[in-house]
């Protein structure tokens, strides 16, 4: 890839696991919640072949969504889901201590040390949705999200979703099926970093495609349209 750009992929719904100690709270209400719910099916397989690709380190999440939202803030409504909502502050002080904030510390902190390696940071956080919520359906393969207020972060999703689209593998959008600013770990990292060279993108791939089958082709699919953006693209580092 590009030299002066080193790379962090992360997967915050990797898993559908619930810990055997929250089983008997998130049982029959896993049991209810329809799959996309639960996790991101076929991200993490992306995600680890992204990662080899870029020889980037790759962070997982570890837990199913319902347990802890590692994609959310704090201090939004759907960080837990409603079985764990009903828990005692004790209880959700623990999941988040066990699981929520390791995850996001270790990827603050991986990022923190390219950046004093003088190195500019594209993050690419990779998701998966539903092809049908609620009735509606979304026809669209592939979503490039980005803030397109950070005129760097815009010019290189831009010209990466020329590329992506010349491609031609998959139908792709800008900022589909969510807003690119919407709470987020890439959208917090932007305001951490926001005097820093670093780059934030979530992937988002739609669960009707072969998701684990063609990871690998997902997978070089997005590494050579990046790479091909940032060749034909100069980045100054201290444009945000």
């Amino acid at each position: 890839m590009r030299s002066g750009f080193s790379y962090v992929v992360t997967c915050e719904h990797a898993s559908p696991e619930v810990p055997k100690r929250w089983q008997p709270v998130l049982g029959e209400f896993v049991a209810r919640c329809e799959e996309h719910r639960i996790w991101d099916p076929g991200a993490k397989e992306i995600a680890r072949d992204l990662g080899r690709l870029l020889h980037a380190p790759v962070y997982l999440g570890e837990v199913s969504r319902l347990l802890v939202e590692m994609n959310r803030s704090l201090t939004h409504n759907e960080l837990f889901s409603p079985p764990v909502e009903d828990l005692s502050p004790v209880e959700k002080t623990e999941i988040l201590c066990r699981y929520y904030y390791p995850y996001r510390h270790r990827v603050l902190q991986e990022i923190e040390s390219q950046l004093s390696n003088r190195q500019r940071v594209i993050h690419l956080s990779i998701h998966s949705f539903a092809p049908v919520v609620e009735g509606r359906v979304r026809d669209n393969d592939f979503g490039l999200l980005f803030d397109p207020w950070r005129k760097a972060e815009k010019d290189i999703a831009e010209i990466w979703l020329h590329y992506l689209r010349k491609a031609g593998e998959i139908s792709c959008r800008a900022n589909e099926p969510y807003l690119g600013i919407s709470d987020g770990h890439v959208p917090v990292l932007r305001k951490l970093f926001r005097q820093a060279p670093y780059f934030g993108f979530e992937l988002e791939f739609n669960q009707k495609l072969p998701l684990e089958r063609d990871a690998s082709l997902y997978a070089r699919w997005i590494h050579r349209s990046l790479d091909q953006a940032l060749e034909s693209k100069v980045v100054d580092p201290h444009v945000k």
